[in-house]
């Protein structure tokens, strides 16, 4: 990973703490509104291969899964019971789970099955091979313009996914842009998004990683879509320049700083892209560009030379390539030891309509 960005979440509610312990492997999935546990995953259907990665609200390991003499590598997601109590956090945790199954997009991670036991919830997702953006990022001395423009395209499909369902993504970071196989993208981690009612709503809770974070979700007035758009604008600078915007190492500073001081470096990179990076990093909402859809950012200057229909259906080659998985994982977590949890675990509500499981036809 880099070694001068530093992140820092910034949420209302208390940080979920995760783990995962041999025990676990032999428990039993529970059973959920009467569905037939032979339609659905279990614990031990999964084969645990190694640690994907950790953070504040989940703990990722790469799994094998083998049913029906059929074998494939997923990512599973795993969450604490005992750490999810207040009613804000358990809305958050199914409303990640509804946006898993609902989203229906080559740019946004898509959910297996989902299932819980006395003590654990359990995300099982594609295994996406390539790690994240950050990395990608973070290994070029220089980030090139191709590069920017065809992956700030893809995120912004996957933006446009969400945003069409009512979905304010809340998120938006390098290490949350995960890279497949291939080398496309897919938005992934909807544990701080918003569903909203209606397109016009407003979401109030102020949620987020600080260094991307849209000056009006600091404010009270509340904010829609377009706070998703501020933090594109904030990767996109940090591709083009090593960190994001008005970046300090005092947190109160950077707030500040955005909302009063004009972005800096701007003069050192294209034409094409010093306007979208100042039309997008707008402290005012209601003059940035994206107010009217993710198009409207599509359709700048700044992507002409993409051919974006070709891009939505993955028939251009993505700039990243020989993708090795070894190179990107963090080594340190492979080294980390799984604690051991008490045999006599403590049943914890069970969360209703949390279990899924797709068919075998969808599961391509």
């Amino acid at each position: 990973m880099g070694n001068f960005c530093f992140r820092e979440e910034y949420v209302e509610n208390d940080v979920v703490k995760l783990k995962f312990d041999e025990d676990d492997l032999q428990a039993t999935a529970i059973s959920i509104q009467g569905r037939e546990t032979k339609s659905m995953a279990k614990l031990s259907d999964f084969k645990r291969i190694k640690m994907l990665g950790k953070g504040a609200y989940g703990r990722v390991m790469l799994v094998e899964f083998e049913k029906n003499g059929k074998q494939k590598l997923y990512a599973m997601k795993i969450l604490e019971k005992k750490n999810i109590k207040k009613e804000s956090q358990i809305r958050h945790v199914l409303d990640e789970r509804k946006i898993l199954e609902k989203a229906n997009s080559n740019f946004v991670v898509k959910l297996r099955y989902a299932f819980q036991n006395n003590s654990r919830l359990y995300f099982i997702v594609d295994y996406m091979q390539g790690g994240d953006l950050y990395y990608h990022i973070k290994s070029q001395s220089s980030v090139p313009d191709h590069f920017i423009k065809f992956y700030a395209a893809e995120i912004l499909f996957g933006l446009q996914h969400l945003h069409s369902m009512n979905i304010i993504y809340r998120d938006l970071k390098p290490e949350n842009i995960l890279v497949n196989q291939s080398g496309h993208i897919k938005l992934s981690d909807f544990g701080l998004s918003k569903i909203l009612e209606n397109y016009n709503e407003k979401a109030k809770t102020c949620c987020g990683t600080i260094d991307y974070l849209a000056p009006e979700v600091l404010g009270s007035d509340g904010y829609t879509y377009t706070c998703d758009f501020y933090s594109l604008g904030c990767l996109i600078y940090e591709m083009y320049f090593g960190k994001p915007p008005f970046y300090s190492r005092d947190k109160k500073q950077m707030i500040q700083n955005r909302s009063v001081r004009l972005v800096p470096f701007l003069e050192l990179c294209s034409k094409d892209a010093r306007d979208l990076l100042t039309k997008l990093l707008e402290v005012d909402p209601s003059k940035r560009l994206g107010r009217k859809g993710a198009q409207q950012i599509l359709d700048h200057a700044f992507f002409k030379d993409l051919d974006l229909t070709l891009m939505k259906e993955l028939k251009i080659q993505a700039p990243i390539t020989l993708i090795t998985p070894e190179n990107y994982i963090d080594f340190r977590i492979l080294k980390e030891k799984i604690p051991k949890t008490a045999s006599n675990i403590e049943k914890l509500k069970t969360f209703e309509g949390f279990t899924y499981f797709q068919k075998e036809s969808q599961d391509s």
